[in-house]
C-alpha cells in the first residue's frame, strides 16, 4: 500500500509540472499569439493596400488603351466624307490608267495606219507589174491560137515552144500582196484598234478584194498545170530545152527547131486550155485594176484623215 501510494505520488508529480514551468509556459504562448496576431495585422493591411494601389494602373491603363472607342463616336458626315474620299481616289486611278492605255492605243493606231498606208504603196506598183504580165500572157494566147491549127512536123515552131513554155509558167502573175499590216492587227486583237471605222471598213474591203483575186490566180494554176501536161507529148525534150537560157529566161533558140508530133486531137485540147487561160487573165486584169484603183483611193483617204505623208 504505501509503495503504491508513492508510485501515484511520483507518476502526479511526474505529469503536473511545477508552478514555475507552467507560468513560463504561458507567457511563451501568450508572447507566440500576440506576435501572430501582430504578423496578421501586419500582412493583412499591406496586401489591401497594394490591391488598392494596383486597382487604378489597371483602370488608368484600360482606359488609354482604348482612349478612340470611349472618348469620341463618329458622326454620319464623316463616313460620308470617308467614303467619298476613297471613291474619288479609285476614280482617278481608274482614269489615269485609262488615258495611259487609250494613248497608247492611239499611237499603235498610227503605227498601224502608216504601215497600211506603206503596204498599199508597195501593192500599187506591184499590181502594175502583174498587170503587164497577164496581157503579155494574153497575147501569146493569142499567138498560139494563130500558130498550132494545121501546123506540122515539118514546119519550124520555134514560137510554139516558146509560147507554151511561157504561158505555162506559174511562178509569175501571181497576186502576193503586203499583208504584214492585217497580219499585225489580227494578232493585236484584231481591227478594234483602227477607231476611224470608215478606214477600218476600207482595209476590210480591201483584203477581201486580194482574197477573191488570189482564188482567180488559183483556177489559172490549174489551167496552166493541165496546158503543161497536155503539150508534153508535142514537144521534143532536147529542142524543149533549147528555149531557156542560164537564167532560166525563154529565148528563140539560134536554129529551128520541130513539134515531135501534130495530132489534132492533142492540138484541140491544147488550144482549150490556153482560151482558158486567156479569159482567166482578161478577168485578173479587170480585177487587179479595180484593186489598184481602191488602193490609190484608201491612200488618199488615209492621207487626209491622219496626214501620213507629213508625219
Amino acid at each position: 500500500m504505501e509503495q503504491n501510494q508513492n508510485t501515484n505520488q511520483q507518476s502526479e508529480s511526474q505529469e503536473t509540472p511545477p508552478p514555475e514551468l507552467k507560468e513560463t509556459e504561458d507567457k511563451t504562448n501568450q508572447e507566440k499569439s500576440i506576435t501572430t496576431s501582430e504578423v496578421k495585422e501586419e500582412i493583412q493591411p499591406a496586401s489591401q493596400q497594394e490591391i488598392q494601389d494596383l486597382k487604378p494602373e489597371t483602370d488608368s491603363m484600360e482606359v488609354h488603351k482604348h482612349p478612340h472607342h470611349m472618348m469620341h463616336k463618329k458622326k454620319w458626315n464623316e463616313y460620308i466624307l470617308e467614303f467619298f474620299m476613297i471613291f474619288f481616289a479609285v476614280f482617278l486611278g481608274f482614269l489615269a490608267e485609262n488615258t495611259r492605255e487609250h494613248i497608247i492605243e492611239n499611237r499603235r493606231e498610227k503605227e498601224y495606219i502608216k504601215s497600211f498606208y506603206e503596204d498599199l504603196a508597195s501593192d500599187d506598183n506591184d499590181f502594175q507589174v502583174n498587170i503587164n504580165f497577164l496581157r503579155g500572157q494574153m497575147k501569146e494566147a493569142d499567138s498560139l491560137q494563130k500558130l498550132m491549127p494545121g501546123i506540122s512536123t515539118s514546119q519550124p515552131a520555134n514560137r510554139i515552144y516558146m509560147y507554151l513554155r511561157s504561158i505555162t509558167r506559174s511562178s509569175a502573175g501571181l497576186v502576193y500582196p503586203n499583208d504584214r499590216t492585217i497580219v499585225q492587227l489580227r494578232n493585236a486583237g484584231g481591227m478594234r484598234l483602227i477607231k476611224n471605222k470608215s478606214v477600218s471598213d476600207s482595209m476590210v474591203s480591201y483584203y477581201r478584194t486580194i482574197e477573191i483575186v488570189q482564188f482567180l490566180n488559183q483556177d489559172g494554176l490549174v489551167n496552166k498545170s493541165s496546158l503543161r501536161e497536155k503539150s508534153i507529148s508535142l514537144m521534143n525534150a532536147f529542142d524543149f530545152s533549147k528555149i531557156v537560157d542560164s537564167t532560166s529566161t525563154v529565148v528563140n533558140p539560134g536554129e529551128n527547131i520541130y513539134l515531135r508530133t501534130a495530132d489534132s486531137d492533142i492540138i484541140n485540147s491544147c488550144l482549150i486550155e490556153v482560151n482558158r487561160i486567156k479569159a482567166l487573165n482578161s478577168t485578173l486584169v479587170k480585177r487587179i485594176q479595180a484593186l489598184q484603183e481602191k488602193a490609190k483611193r484608201i491612200r488618199a483617204f488615209i492621207n487626209r484623215e491622219y496626214n501620213v505623208e507629213n508625219n
